[in-house]
């Protein structure tokens, strides 16, 4: 089976990041994931944003590198960064998800809990559940 590259990272939006940095910051990430065919979500609440990228290693090491430079956010958390033979986001979406509303984290959480024997999706169930409950979009 064919490896897949995951990346899944929290990290603190920048104070003076504004409504319209964030709906601009959404449209870029999702047209350059899109075009790469990379996989996964971005989700910014509670000041803070919430990333799972899935593709190519060598495309998303780099991708992540910019990501890390970037002065919108900081204090970034890298919660992995890995291979993987079972990809979460593979039948999920058919292009990247970028999660602006309860509707579309309550979407997200339940496609997770579709297949609870994959440890990787019950860990971003526990990490989303803060999201969840505040319900800050």
């Amino acid at each position: 089976m064919d490896s897949t590259y995951t990346i899944c990272y929290i990290s603190k939006a920048a104070q003076e990041l504004t409504t319209q940095d964030i709906k601009e910051l959404f449209k870029n990430t999702s047209s350059v994931n899109n075009s790469n065919k990379v996989s996964g979500f971005l989700l910014h609440s509670i000041n803070n944003f919430f990333q799972v990228l899935e593709g190519e290693e060598r495309h998303l090491k780099n991708l992540f590198e910019k990501i890390q430079e970037d002065t919108r956010h900081s204090d970034i958390y890298e919660v992995y960064n890995k291979h993987t033979t079972h990809p979460v986001f593979k039948g999920y979406k058919s292009e990247f998800d970028i999660v602006k509303s309860s509707e579309d984290l309550e979407i997200l959480v339940s496609y997770l809990s579709q297949n609870n024997a994959n440890s990787t999706n019950l860990k971003l169930k526990r990490l989303l559940k803060p999201f969840a409950m505040l319900g800050d979009f």
